[in-house]
């Protein structure tokens, strides 16, 4: 072969090697870009997605009010709503799957028009306040329980006001405090009751961020206090409380409603089978509130209670296994629901 054509080859060969270096060196600079590109994409695109969910009220838009009506179109803003992520009552209290006028998974997974992915939807109170019943002493009149208070964000302490009610019957007390973080409060009850009571702490740390917990003990009596539902089903929708009797020898004591400045009676509107109606006032207080039914089933006295909206929320898809929080895309939101401030949490998997 010339010694013109063995160049002209060893020429080509050596052209051919720095093109291919090159190319695998541009790839290495620009893939990294591309994948990061392509991952702010997602989160972007997660994110307007999960806003969008919150700025519409969905089709029809009282979908949450009007439990007979088919949902077509998902969303929680409140109709008309005058501040960005402000949720609708209801819509937020059908979410919870303990409503008897709860919507279901496919309803909504359905009216989400994202079947291929996974989605879960979380709403609570801003920080956490939790109760422990510490110690009680009685006397000769009253026995004094006394309970250790916590309030806290991600682990860390939070100052709040305290306002607290006390209820057995038809008895209510009321106990306000301050804590910072962690505190104790004393309540007393008379010795001539007894049964199943309630203890409802609010605990507020801004005029709208208010957080609260209930807690049931026994007074005067050695039966353990009843879980929520056991013997009356209660389920707020539309203002109107439905208390579902699951047994048919049940009185009903008292009906209340509570929030953080104020409790009322509620009044009976109307009875369908087992099954009561009670209205829910339209209060202006910037506060979740705490419906409370107590009774006697025979001789066991009970006090069942529901949270207005019914928080929390925990909605959706498990994100275990497979589904691992490594292949989701958590986006959070404050959002209003009747005036006061709660967490917004949408996780959705991947697409």
């Amino acid at each position: 072969m010339p010694s013109a054509s063995m160049e002209t080859l060893l020429a080509c060969y050596i052209m051919t090697i720095l093109v291919l270096s090159s190319m695998v060196g541009i790839s290495v600079v620009v893939h990294p870009y591309l994948e990061s590109q392509l991952s702010r994409y997602s989160v972007d695109s997660s994110r307007s997605l999960a806003e969008y969910w919150l700025l519409n009220p969905g089709s029809p838009s009282n979908w949450g009010s009007a439990s007979n009506l088919d949902l077509t179109a998902f969303g929680l803003a409140k109709v008309n709503y005058k501040t960005p992520f402000d949720l609708d009552i209801d819509k937020v209290t059908r979410l919870n799957q303990e409503n008897t006028y709860h919507v279901s998974f496919y309803e909504v997974f359905t009216a989400l028009g994202t079947e291929d992915r996974a989605i879960k939807i979380r709403i609570a109170p801003i920080f956490d306040i939790d109760i422990n019943l510490t110690s009680q002493s009685v006397g000769n009149d009253s026995t004094v329980y006394t309970f250790e208070v916590s309030t806290e964000r991600s682990n860390l302490p939070v100052t709040t006001t305290l306002h607290c009610y006390v209820i057995l019957g038809d008895y209510v007390d009321t106990v306000t405090s301050t804590v910072q973080g962690e505190g104790s409060l004393e309540v007393e009850i008379p010795n001539s009751l007894n049964g199943t009571a309630l203890l409802i702490a609010f605990a507020r740390a801004e005029p709208r961020v208010i957080s609260f917990n209930v807690y049931s003990f026994g007074h005067n009596t050695s039966e353990s206090p009843n879980q929520p539902g056991t013997f009356i089903k209660l389920s707020p929708l539309n203002f109107t409380l439905y208390a579902e009797h699951l047994f048919p020898e049940e009185n009903v004591s008292s009906v209340k409603v509570f929030t953080y400045s104020y409790n009322f009676d509620l009044t009976k509107k109307s009875e369908t089978g087992q099954t009561e109606m009670y209205t829910i006032p339209r209060l202006l207080e910037a506060s979740p509130m705490i419906l409370v039914i107590t009774g006697t089933n025979q001789s066991r006295s009970f006090a069942e209670w529901v949270a207005y909206p019914q928080l929390p929320i925990d909605f959706g898809s498990s994100f275990d296994g497979q589904r691992s929080a490594s292949n989701s895309i958590s986006c959070n939101f404050v959002v209003t629901i009747n005036s006061a401030l709660y967490e917004c949490r949408i996780i959705l998997g991947d697409a």
